[in-house]
């Protein structure tokens, strides 16, 4: 094989790997587009296998945390492009790209406590039989 004809097999295979990698992640990311994602995703998917009244009960309590925790997740979304500067910033700073990555985490983690926590309590003020639904409805525990 002549050099150049390396070159365009291998460019074919480049390209080739690339949208397979584009569909890929697609699917993974994207598996159900009708579906909403994020945290109201979760919280309408375990709404859906609650009855009607702790359905009711579990909404109301994350609409009232909501307030805490989407200021904290607006927070860490804000954060997300710091660390896109510090890698693109010339001259480059590895300090700088540290801390942008650190404060990312930091909101990261407060959001996620905020979360969690009226996640918890949502939980907590349903029935057993609501709890039950949830636990069943966990990836781990269906058939």
């Amino acid at each position: 094989m002549t050099s150049s004809s390396t070159k365009l097999i291998l460019k074919a295979a480049l390209g080739a790997s690339l949208a397979l990698n584009l569909i890929f992640g697609a699917l993974l990311f994207w598996p159900d587009m009708g579906r909403p994602h994020g945290v109201r995703g979760l919280q309408a998917r375990m709404e859906r296998v609650l009855g009607p009244e702790d359905r009711a009960t579990f909404h109301r309590v994350m609409e009232e945390s909501r307030p805490r925790w989407e200021q904290l997740r607006r927070d860490m979304r804000q954060a997300r492009p710091q660390v896109g500067r510090a890698i693109g910033a010339e001259p480059f700073s590895e300090e700088a790209l540290r801390a942008a990555m650190a404060e990312g985490r930091q909101r990261w983690v407060a959001f996620s406590e905020a979360y969690e926590e009226s996640l918890a309590r949502a939980t907590a003020a349903i029935s057993p039989e609501g709890r039950r639904r949830l636990l069943a409805d966990m990836p781990e525990n269906r058939e």
